[in-house]
């Protein structure tokens, strides 16, 4: 007896939710003129005593490690470069994006462990940030992404070939300094806006789930309409 059925294709699947063991190298996430070395070495060269001293696990006595403020400090000046203010938003690029990989070594950080950082050192943090993001964007090892409060992101150019070294320094520092201030703005506004924009997400997750449920329902009408018109094509069974 001839089976009529047309035969089932074996298909290879793909499996999301799979945990895959990888190779990666560190090093390679970022080449070496990228602004994240630039960042991490000119931090790594300062004195951060100040940072040090509020850590009351040392070595020799009980307490749970600390996240190093170098690398902190790093996040949020590689963050701010960018136009980023938001802890939550660093947090999640630090599971991603090459950059912040590469400085955290692919080891997770919180975004809590980032904004309360920020919110203790707030005041000795701007002007950090300000001279750290001034002078390298002086030197052209960064380019500020720069923000306006509503949120808006344009290419700092400070025009560097037209200034003499200690204008164009001054500057990109007033330049560096506009930068934290926007989004010091911006991550006050963040945090008094946090339990609307869950909610906000939670609704947006929503209004997805239903417009993905709509365009299946289109889509399964169209391509039924087209399979009636359009016949398979006949199976070539060997002789």
């Amino acid at each position: 007896m001839i089976n009529d059925e047309p035969a089932v294709p074996r298909l290879v699947a793909i499996d999301r939710r799979q945990l895959l063991l990888r190779t990666v190298d560190v090093e390679k996430l970022v080449d070496d003129e990228h602004s994240a070395r630039a960042i991490w070495g000119l931090i790594g060269r300062l004195d951060l005593r100040l940072y040090h001293a509020q850590i009351a696990a040392v070595e020799g006595s009980a307490g749970r490690e600390h996240t190093d403020p170098q690398l902190l400090i790093s996040l949020w000046l590689y963050a701010y470069s960018r136009g980023i203010s938001s802890a939550r938003e660093l947090a999640r690029q630090c599971e991603y994006e090459p950059g912040c990989q590469w400085l955290c070594g692919l080891q997770p950080v919180s975004h809590r462990t980032l904004s309360g950082f920020r919110s203790n050192n707030q005041t000795a943090l701007n002007d950090l940030f300000t001279q750290v993001l001034g002078m390298l964007s002086a030197e052209g090892l960064i380019t500020l992404e720069r923000v306006t409060l509503d949120g808006t992101k344009i290419k700092a150019n400070a025009g560097g070939n037209s200034f003499r070294r200690q204008e164009k320094i001054a500057t990109h520092l007033a330049l560096a300094r506009e930068q934290v201030r926007v989004l010091n703005a911006q991550a006050a506004d963040e945090e008094k806006l946090a339990p609307r924009q869950t909610s906000a997400r939670r609704r947006a997750a929503r209004q997805r789930a239903s417009r993905l449920e709509a365009a299946c329902r289109a889509t399964k009408s169209t391509t039924a309409k087209h399979f009636r018109r359009v016949p398979p094509a006949p199976i070539q069974r060997p002789m």
